[in-house]
């Protein structure tokens, strides 16, 4: 006597809508502009650390050309992180 097994069918998953990976990109991007947003908002605040830092600095040296020094240093930072916040922003938009 002769017995046979048959082999149940394999299901296949049904194949996933192009909805659900655009929606996995938005999600995607949605995280990754928070992130962006978060490490501008503390690049921003170290700036203006070492800008108050320094002008703190200027007000108490006793030499007039360190306090120069101090001042223009301190000018330059804060405008250059400016430059690249105000960049970073518009980039993240």
């Amino acid at each position: 006597m002769t017995t046979t097994t048959t082999r149940p069918t394999k299901r296949t998953e049904p194949v996933k809508p192009a909805a659900a990976a655009e929606a996995r990109r938005e999600r995607t991007r949605h995280i990754g502009r928070e992130i962006g947003t978060l490490a501008v908002n503390v690049y921003e605040r170290g700036v203006a650390d070492i800008v108050a830092f320094e002008k703190d600095a200027a007000k108490v040296t006793p030499y007039p050309w360190a306090k120069n020094a101090l001042t223009v240093s301190a000018g330059l930072v804060e405008d250059v992180g400016a430059a690249y916040v105000r960049t970073a922003r518009q980039i993240l938009r």
